[in-house]
C-alpha cells in the first residue's frame, strides 16, 4: 500500500536523500519518494510488515519531523506557504539590515585608511564590541540554520544548514579568538604593539558569519518566491470555481455552496457564470470559454448532451446541466493534483541524484577539515588564512542546486502543460516520450470524433418512424446517430412497441403495430441484394461507412449508413510525426476496409485492424520485442491494456475512464496535435533539467577547488574570500530556479507545422 507523510525540516538535496535511504532501509518498504519542495513523502509498503508509526521513527532518528499527511484545500496550503514567504521577507529585510551595519564597522575602517580619511573610530576595542552586538540580532533572526544543522549533525546525517552552520560558527570563534588575543596583547604590552592589534583586527571574520546567513537568506527567500509564484498560478485555477450555485429544485433556482451539490443535481447557468462541476447539458446551449482548461482561446458551442467542465465561462446562452462529478473527482481539481504532484514522482536521473546527495554533505566536511589541515600545516602557517579557506569551502558547497535541478523543471513543466490541456501523470514516461521511436494510434474517438453520423438513407418513408421507435431504445452510438438524423428531419416515433431486444454482436429487434422490425448487421439480417444496390454498398464500405441492414417480418427492406469522421488536426499532427522520424501505426478493431480508408485520410500506410484488445496488447509487445520504444494513443476501454503496456500510455481525454486511469499523459483537448505539442514539452523539460544538473555539478566541482585555495600561489594568490563564496551559493540554487522558470516563455501558439523538428 502507498501512503503520504508529511516531512519538516528537510533544507537540501542531502536532507532529501537521508529521508529517502532511512525509510527505504526498513524492511518491509519497497519505495520511498521524498518531494523537497513539498515537504512531503509518499511510501510503498507492506502493512503486515511494518507501519506508520515505524516509518515515521525512522525519519524522526535520521534528525527530521514527520507526520501522516492530512488532506488540505489546495487554496489553504498555498496561503501557509504565502504566508510563510512574508515572514521570511520580513526576517530577510531585518537581517540585511543588520549585515549593511555589521559591514560598515567591520570594513570602514579600512576602507576610510585606503581614502586618505579617518573612521568614526580605529580603536579595536570598540569596533569589535560593536560588531559583535550587531551580529547578535543577525544569528537570532537565523537560528534556525544552526538548529537544524546541529540536529543534522548529531543525527549523523549532515545536511547543508550544516554547512552554513559550520562555516558561520567557525568564523564566530575565530573572530572571538582574535578578540582574545587582542585583549592579551593589550595587557602583554600595553598598547605598545597597536600595528599588530590592527593586524588583528581587521581579520576577525564576523562580519563574514553575519554575511554568510544573510547571503543564504536572500538566496532562500528569491528561491521560495519563484516556486510559490509556481504553485500560486496553480492555485489560481482553484479560484475558478465560483462558491455558491443555482440548483434547480422543483423548478425553482435556490442558491447552493457547492459543497452542498451532489451527482445529478441540476444546474441552472446563465451568461458570465462559471460552470461549478463537471456535467452533461439536459437543455439549453452555451458558447462556453474552456481557456482556464485547454488553452483554446476560442469559445465552444455546447448544446444538450454536451459535457461542460468545472472552471469554464459560460459567455452566451443558458442551459441546464446535470452533475456528473463532484469534489476531487471534478476535472478541475484533478488537473490541480496532477500537476501539484508533478515534483513527487521521480524519475531515474532523479533517484541518482539522491544516492549522490546523500554523501555530499559529508565528503565536503572532510574536504573543509583538510583544507585546514593542509594550509594551516604549510608556510606560512597562517592560522587565518586556513580558516579563510575552510569556511570558504563549507559555504560555496550548495547542495540545493543539486535536490531543485529536477523537481522544479518538473512542476513548471507540468504546470505549463495543465494550462494547455496537457496532463502530465509519470515524469517518467513524460520525459521518455520525445524518445519513443513507434507511436501506435487507436482509431475511433482518437483519429476520428468518434461521433457516428447518418451519411445515407434508402428505407420507405412509411417506415422511418418504426425503425426510430426501434432504435430510439437503444444507447448505442449509431442508434444515437440514426435516431438525431431523424428527429432532424422531423420524423415522430410509433409508441406501439413491444418486446423490444438487443441481440449482442448483430443488432436490435422489436415489435411495432405487429410487425417484426429487425436493424443489425448482414449475420443478422442477411439481405438479398441486387447487383446494382450490392455495387452501391461495396462502394459505401470502401469509404469506411457502416452498412445497417433493416428488415420487416423478416424482409429486407433497406439500409443506412452511418460513418465517423477524422479530427480536423489528425492529418496535421500525423504529418509531423512522421517528418520527426516516428514509426507510425493504426491499430483499430474496425474492418480492414474502414481502417484502410480513415488510414488514408490521415496519412497512415501501417495498418492492423480487426483486432481484439489482447491482440492490441500483442502488437506493442512485438513492436518492444524489437528494440522499439513505443507510445500508445487511445480512449477507449479496449485500449487500456495497451496503454500500461507502452513504453508512454496517451489517454484521449473525452475517452473512458479506465484508459484515463492507465495513461501517463492525458490530453483533455482530445486533439492529436497535442501529442506533438507534449513531445516538444517533454523535450524542453528534459533540456533544462540537463542544463540544471549540469550546471550544479560543475559548480560545485569548480566552486570547492577554488575555494579551497587552488589559486593561492605566486603571483596570483587568489584567496575566495567565504562572504563572496556565500553569495556564490546562494546564486547557484537561484540560477536552478530560474532556468526552469525560463520553461515559462514556451509559447505553445507557435508550435507551427514548419517550426517542428
Amino acid at each position: 500500500m502507498k501512503k503520504k507523510f508529511n516531512v519538516d525540516g528537510m533544507v537540501c538535496a542531502s536532507c532529501q536523500a537521508t529521508v529517502k535511504h532511512a525509510v527505504e532501509t526498513i524492511d518491509g518498504v519497497k519505495s520511498a519518494d521524498v518531494s523537497l519542495i513539498n515537504n512531503t513523502m509518499i511510501v510503498d509498503y507492506s502493512p503486515k510488515k511494518v507501519d506508520e508509526n515505524i516509518i515515521i521513527s525512522a525519519i524522526q532518528k535520521s534528525g527530521y519531523d514527520a507526520s501522516i499527511y492530512e488532506e488540505e484545500p489546495y487554496q489553504m496550503m498555498l496561503n501557509k506557504r504565502n504566508n510563510e514567504l512574508k515572514k521570511k521577507k520580513i526576517n530577510l529585510i531585518i537581517t540585511l539590515a543588520f549585515v549593511i551595519l555589521l559591514m560598515i564597522f567591520a570594513m570602514g575602517p579600512m576602507i576610510a585608511m585606503e581614502c586618505g580619511g579617518v573612521f568614526i573610530t580605529n580603536n579595536p576595542f570598540i569596533l569589535i564590541p560593536i560588531q559583535l552586538v550587531l551580529l547578535i540580532p543577525i544569528l537570532v533572526l537565523n537560528f534556525n540554520y544552526f538548529t537544524s544543522g546541529t540536529k543534522a549533525l548529531i543525527s549523523l546525517h549532515p545536511n547543508m544548514d550544516s554547512l552554513i552552520s559550520i562555516g558561520s560558527l567557525a568564523a564566530i570563534i575565530y573572530g572571538l579568538y582574535v578578540f582574545i588575543k587582542i585583549i592579551v596583547l593589550q595587557v602583554q604590552d600595553s598598547f605598545s604593539n597597536m600595528e599588530e592589534i590592527h593586524k588583528l583586527g581587521m581579520n576577525l571574520y564576523l562580519e563574514s558569519a553575519g554575511t554568510i546567513l544573510g547571503l543564504v537568506s536572500l538566496g532562500k527567500y528569491l528561491e521560495s518566491k519563484s516556486i510559490n509564484s509556481t504553485l500560486n498560478a496553480i492555485g489560481k485555477m482553484m479560484k475558478l470555481i465560483p462558491e455558491t450555485a443555482f440548483v434547480m429544485i422543483d423548478g425553482i433556482e435556490i442558491k447552493t455552496k457547492i459543497k452542498d451539490i451532489k451527482i445529478g443535481d441540476i444546474i441552472s447557468v446563465k451568461p458570465g457564470d462559471r460552470i461549478p462541476l463537471d456535467g452533461v447539458i439536459i437543455s439549453g446551449n452555451g458558447d462556453i470559454d474552456e481557456s482556464s482548461i485547454t488553452g483554446e482561446s476560442v469559445p465552444v458551442f455546447k448544446k444538450k448532451d454536451s459535457n461542460v467542465i468545472s472552471g469554464t465561462l459560460n459567455t452566451n446562452g443558458s442551459f441546464l446541466f446535470k452533475v456528473t462529478k463532484i469534489g476531487k473527482d471534478t476535472t478541475l481539481n484533478k488537473i490541480v493534483e496532477l500537476v501539484s504532484q508533478a515534483s513527487d514522482s521521480k524519475t531515474k536521473i532523479t533517484q541518482l541524484v539522491d544516492q549522490i546527495s546523500l554523501y555530499f554533505v559529508p565528503v565536503v566536511i572532510i574536504l573543509s577539515i583538510i583544507t585546514f589541515v593542509v594550509w594551516a600545516s604549510i608556510p606560512p602557517n597562517d592560522i587565518s588564512l586556513a580558516f579563510n579557506f575552510a569556511i570558504s569551502v563549507l559555504v560555496i558547497s550548495c547542495p540545493c542546486s543539486l535536490g531543485l535541478a529536477t523537481p522544479v523543471a518538473s512542476l513548471v513543466g507540468a504546470k505549463l502543460g495543465a494550462e494547455n490541456g496537457i496532463l502530465i501523470k509519470s515524469n517518467q514516461d513524460f520525459y521518455e516520450l520525445n524518445n519513443v521511436d513507434c507511436i501506435v494510434f487507436d482509431k475511433t474517438g482518437t483519429i476520428t470524433t468518434g461521433k457516428m453520423t447518418v451519411q445515407s438513407i434508402n428505407i420507405p418513408k412509411d417506415d422511418l418512424d418504426h425503425l426510430l421507435s426501434l432504435e430510439s431504445n437503444s444507447n448505442h452510438p449509431i442508434s444515437k446517430a440514426l435516431v438525431e438524423y431523424l428527429n432532424n428531419q422531423n420524423i415522430n416515433g410509433n409508441e406501439n412497441l413491444v418486446s423490444f431486444e438487443y441481440k449482442p454482436g448483430l443488432g436490435l429487434q422489436a415489435i411495432i403495430d405487429g410487425h417484426i422490425y429487425k436493424s443489425g448487421n448482414i449475420k443478422f439480417i442477411n439481405p438479398i441484394l441486387k447487383k446494382e444496390e450490392k455495387e452501391l454498398i461495396d462502394s459505401i464500405l470502401n469509404k469506411g461507412q457502416t452498412i445497417i441492414y433493416v428488415s420487416k417480418d423478416d424482409e429486407y427492406i433497406g439500409y443506412y449508413s452511418v460513418s465517423d469522421t477524422i479530427k480536423e488536426s489528425s492529418k496535421n499532427a500525423i504529418e509531423i510525426l512522421k517528418k520527426k522520424g516516428k514509426r507510425i501505426i493504426l491499430l483499430t478493431g474496425d474492418n480492414a476496409k474502414s481502417a484502410s480508408y480513415f488510414g488514408s485520410l490521415v496519412g497512415i500506410d501501417e495498418i492492423i485492424s480487426e483486432v481484439k484488445p489482447e491482440d492490441k496488447l500483442n502488437v506493442i509487445s512485438n513492436l518492444q520485442k524489437e528494440g522499439l520504444k513505443v507510445a500508445m494513443v487511445g480512449d477507449g476501454i479496449n485500449d487500456s491494456p495497451s496503454l500500461i503496456k507502452s513504453d508512454v500510455g496517451i489517454a484521449i481525454g473525452a475517452g473512458s475512464d479506465i484508459a484515463i486511469d492507465s495513461a501517463s499523459i492525458i490530453l483533455i483537448k482530445s486533439d492529436l496535435m497535442d501529442v506533438v505539442k507534449s513531445m516538444e514539452l517533454s523535450k524542453k523539460v528534459k533540456n533544462k533539467i540537463k542544463t540544471n544538473l549540469f550546471w550544479a555539478f560543475f559548480y560545485n566541482s569548480i566552486a570547492i577547488p577554488f575555494a579551497a585555495g587552488i589559486l593561492y600561489f605566486p603571483p596570483i594568490y587568489f584567496a575566495l574570500n567565504p562572504m563572496i563564496a556565500s553569495l556564490c551559493m546562494a546564486l547557484s540554487s537561484i540560477t536552478v530556479v530560474l532556468n526552469s522558470l525560463s520553461l515559462n516563455l514556451v509559447n505553445f501558439a507557435n508550435f507551427k507545422k514548419n517550426k517542428l523538428n
